[in-house]
């Protein structure tokens, strides 16, 4: 537990920020969809690791989550040009106190919620099924887009994207990285791709690295993709950093 309050101690201070990388439409790569947000930290020096599981395990990402909507949020409300994306857990994905600010600042901002992403992770089991579809419904009828992230990874469920049809979904670049070495894996990229656009009018491929990377995306149907050959995240992407600071919950 002493990893995560120290995370939360470089959140309060505001030893943390965002980073953006584009998402990008394969065919030609500069047109962007939107900007995801990716947590780094201000002062980092070499690869840097997260307690996130730990956070999870503890039902603790929830104040993260809050503080990175806000700051994306504030963005969005500075710039009209902007498109940008940014994670939740899905244990964050119920409405409650911890939404409802933000949800009644969307509902009198619609430009603003029009151009927000909420990408919902896997990696962990949303509170209950019902208040998760609940939260999806009510983020895309205020206007916003919601995106599965790293599909194929965790706990998702097909009957769940079912239910919320997202408007996208990001398929873990763990494929890519298998289809990249064998043929079957590569078929399998390829179907999943295909199920994945019965599911959602978007579909992203994560972890494209490499022209070669490119082209077996290409291959396999999708459309768009994200990866370091198209931007690395940088925390200048905006014109200026983004940093986080700590959004204690109100009763």
């Amino acid at each position: 537990m002493q990893r995560v309050r120290d995370f939360y101690r470089e959140l309060s201070r505001g030893q943390l920020l965002l980073a953006f990388q584009p998402v990008v439409w394969l065919p030609g790569s500069s047109r962007v969809l939107y900007q995801e947000g990716l947590l780094r930290r201000a002062d980092a020096q070499g690869p840097e690791s997260y307690p996130f599981a730990l956070m999870e395990q503890h039902q603790m990402m929830r104040d993260l989550d809050r503080s990175v909507v806000q700051c994306v949020i504030d963005r969005l409300q500075a710039d009209e040009h902007l498109r940008l994306g940014c994670n939740i857990s899905a244990q964050s994905a119920i409405i409650d106190t911890f939404w409802q600010e933000i949800l009644t600042q969307l509902r009198g901002t619609p430009s603003v919620a029009s151009r927000l992403v909420i990408e919902i992770t896997e990696s962990a089991r949303p509170p209950s099924t019902g208040a998760a579809i609940e939260f999806v419904l009510c983020l895309r009828e205020l206007g916003c887009r919601v995106a599965i992230d790293d599909f194929g990874s965790g706990l998702g469920t097909l009957e769940f994207i079912r239910k919320t049809r997202p408007d996208i979904v990001k398929i873990d670049q763990g494929y890519l990285q298998r289809a990249r070495l064998e043929t079957n894996s590569a078929q399998t990229l390829g179907h999943l791709v295909q199920l994945c656009k019965t599911l959602a009018p978007c579909v992203i491929i994560e972890g494209i690295e490499t022209e070669a990377d490119l082209a077996l995306a290409t291959a396999c149907g999708s459309e768009w993709g994200q990866g370091y050959l198209f931007g690395r995240p940088r925390a200048d992407a905006l014109g200026a950093s983004c940093r986080l600071r700590d959004r204690p919950l109100t009763a």
